[in-house]
């Protein structure tokens, strides 16, 4: 048997159609705009600045070698020539001085034509020595000297507020980032609208920094000149 549908349903049914068209044609509307959509233009710039400081910490490297036929020889003979070194440095030094170990190595040592068996053994011992006696740095040296160190192994200055000062060079840093980011927009046209990304990381090991120091071989005269700090930040910004 044939069915057929109400006039009533019918006329609900054509209603129906026409509103689901609005519905589609919205979410196409979208899709297009957010294709057409593109990201604001930016612009990288780096910047560089520093901080002249006077240092107040010394960090001192001495280096005992010995040598010896067997192992036992050579790192017997070591300590007791690292013990003096140690005892000397010990007399100048006050409470706030550190003394430490920094680095042993035992090692064989081998004639050019018998890489198989070692002639011998060589201790290598490095001792650091963190002062504040700014004024004190030559006889430190000296009194590793007279006791038999076998070198130097280095000599750098500090700060003990390095990190501040590194801050304040990191906001020179962004201060001349932006100066150079204005000057290179005004030169192609555009102009800056707004920061949208700073990266900044610490350069070298925290405190410590290498300065040139003159080394006697009598009465050692040390002279300590500025410590530079530097600081480098890069950023991003949009431009239109």
């Amino acid at each position: 048997m044939r069915r057929f549908l109400s006039s009533t349903m019918l006329i609900l049914m054509m209603l129906a159609a026409p509103l689901a068209l609005p519905a589609y044609a919205i979410a196409e509307d979208s899709v297009a705009q957010e294709a057409t959509r593109t990201e604001p233009a930016t612009l990288e710039v780096a910047g560089r600045a520093s901080v002249i400081v006077q240092p107040d910490m010394a960090l001192l490297a001495f280096t005992v070698e010995t040598n010896g036929r067997q192992a036992q020889e050579a790192v017997a003979g070591n300590a007791q020539k690292t013990e003096k070194l140690m005892a000397a440095l010990r007399k100048i030094m006050n409470d706030e001085d550190r003394l430490q170990t920094a680095s042993f190595n035992l090692q064989a040592v081998y004639e050019k034509d018998d890489r198989l068996r070692p002639s011998g053994y060589r201790v290598s011992n490095r001792v650091s020595l963190e002062t504040i006696q700014m004024g004190k740095i030559g006889q430190f040296i000296d009194q590793a000297t007279e006791a038999g160190a076998g070198m130097i192994s280095s000599l750098q200055f500090r700060s003990s507020h390095e990190g501040e000062y590194r801050t304040q060079a990191a906001v020179l840093a962004v201060g001349q980032a932006r100066l150079e980011a204005q000057k290179l927009a005004q030169a192609a046209g555009v102009r800056v609208t707004r920061v949208k990304q700073i990266r900044y990381s610490p350069q070298g090991l925290p405190g410590i920094f290498y300065e040139k120091a003159a080394l006697a071989a009598s009465r050692t005269p040390i002279e300590i000149g500025d410590l530079t700090i530097e600081a480098e930040v890069t950023m991003v910004f949009e431009i239109e």
